[in-house]
C-alpha cells in the first residue's frame, strides 16, 4: 500500500509548514489527485486517519481529496479533450497519439491551520 508512504510524505509537508506558522492545529488538508496518479483515495484516507489519531497536530484534521479527470491534447489535431474511461485517444480524430496534459497530479492544495494570534501588548504608565 503506497499511500501510507504518500501519506508520511504529506504529514512531513504539513508538520512543516504548521511549524512555520506556529500552529496549534491542523484543521484541514486539501489535496488534487489526479484520475491516472495510481493512488486509492479511499486508502489515502485511511492513511490520513491512522496519522490524524498518532499526531495531536493533526487530531481535528480534515482531508478533502479534489479528484481531477483526464484531460489530453492530440499530436494530430491539436485538440483538447477528455477521454471516455481509460481508452485513452482523441474525441475529435480517434487518433492514439495523445499527450496527457492533467489527471496525473499528486499536490497539496490547501493547508488551513489554527493559529493562535499574537496580541501585541502596550505598557501604560
Amino acid at each position: 500500500m503506497h499511500e501510507l508512504s504518500i501519506m508520511q510524505s504529506l504529514h512531513e509537508q504539513v508538520t512543516e509548514i504548521a511549524r512555520t506558522h506556529r500552529a496549534q492545529r491542523v484543521a484541514r488538508v486539501a489535496l488534487d489527485l489526479g484520475a491516472l496518479s495510481n493512488v486509492v483515495p479511499e486508502l489515502l484516507r485511511e492513511a490520513f486517519l491512522a496519522f490524524r489519531e498518532a499526531d495531536p497536530l493533526f487530531t481535528a484534521a480534515d482531508l478533502e481529496i479534489r479528484r481531477i479527470p483526464i484531460r489530453v491534447r492530440c499530436r494530430s489535431c491539436r485538440t483538447e479533450s477528455a477521454p471516455d474511461g481509460y481508452r485513452i485517444r482523441c474525441t475529435t480524430c480517434g487518433g492514439v497519439g495523445v499527450d496527457v496534459i492533467q489527471g496525473e497530479e499528486l499536490l497539496l492544495r490547501d493547508v488551513e491551520l489554527e493559529v493562535e494570534s499574537e496580541v501585541p501588548t502596550h505598557d501604560r504608565h
